[in-house]
């Protein structure tokens, strides 16, 4: 496996890490048993179908159009090389369709929540688990508030609307589902350095910033990063929002 697909796979689990609490919360508000057919719509290298499975469901199946994605991936989920639009399932076939940080990458993530709802059987569950806001990102001190415009900037080029999370309530309510819930995920700061987490986050961020900052900004930036951090200052907030609907 390449640095760079072994580097995205860790990230994934971390995120799945992040979503962990608020998805079995979730799941037991919609009363999701552990024999429910679940399918994870833009499942790439299986991160969250791995999760589900060590949380004892067994009846998983997942899609994505990133093929070599879905050959890594070790769940023991049935896979599907497609795309969120045209889910290879008739009608009433799963108990649940979800989706993890998968909406903002979409053109039309409306058409994808309807198709999800589609596959659904009548009363089961549509629930998107993440959808960023980048547009609503608190970075504190001053010095790193130009981060939220930076990177903001290099979602839409990279073809992303990183505004997706406050409009999921919306986009759920406009694919006809029903009984909709939605919420923000919350989040608490404590002091200390570059843990292994917010070393990714930086990862991350130079991946996504390459080419519009240069590498002195960069090193500047990481540098005011630490720093706050070593003092207990940092706070980085990007609210991540979550919604569940019935289908009807």
């Amino acid at each position: 496996m390449s640095a760079d697909r072994a580097f995205w796979q860790e990230r994934y689990r971390q995120q799945v890490g992040w979503t962990a609490e608020t998805r079995r919360y979730l799941f037991d508000q919609a009363g999701i048993n552990k024999d429910a057919r679940i399918l994870e719509a833009g499942s790439g290298s299986g991160a969250l179908l791995e999760a589900l499975r060590s949380d004892g469901y067994q009846q998983l199946f997942g899609i994505d159009i990133d093929f070599p994605a879905l050959l890594r991936d070790t769940s023991g989920s049935r896979l599907a090389g497609t795309d969120a639009f045209h889910l290879p399932f008739p009608e009433h076939t799963f108990g649940l369709c979800i989706c993890h940080f998968l909406l903002l990458w979409l053109d039309d993530p409306l058409a994808a929540l309807i198709e999800m709802k589609r596959v659904c059987g009548e009363g089961a569950w549509v629930i998107a688990l993440a959808e960023p806001d980048y547009g609503g990102r608190v970075d504190y001190p001053p010095a790193l508030q130009r981060l939220e415009e930076l990177q903001a900037r290099s979602l839409r080029e990279q073809g992303a609307e990183p505004d997706t999370g406050r409009r999921l309530r919306s986009l759920f309510l406009q694919a006809g589902l029903e009984e909709v819930t939605s919420g923000v995920i919350g989040a608490q700061w404590e002091p200390g350095g570059l843990d292994e987490g917010a070393e990714m986050e930086w990862e991350v961020l130079e991946r996504d910033l390459a080419g519009l900052v240069s590498r002195e900004e960069l090193e500047y930036l990481l540098a005011a990063d630490c720093s706050a951090r070593e003092a207990g200052e940092r706070v980085l907030f990007v609210p991540v929002f979550y919604a569940m609907g019935r289908a009807g």
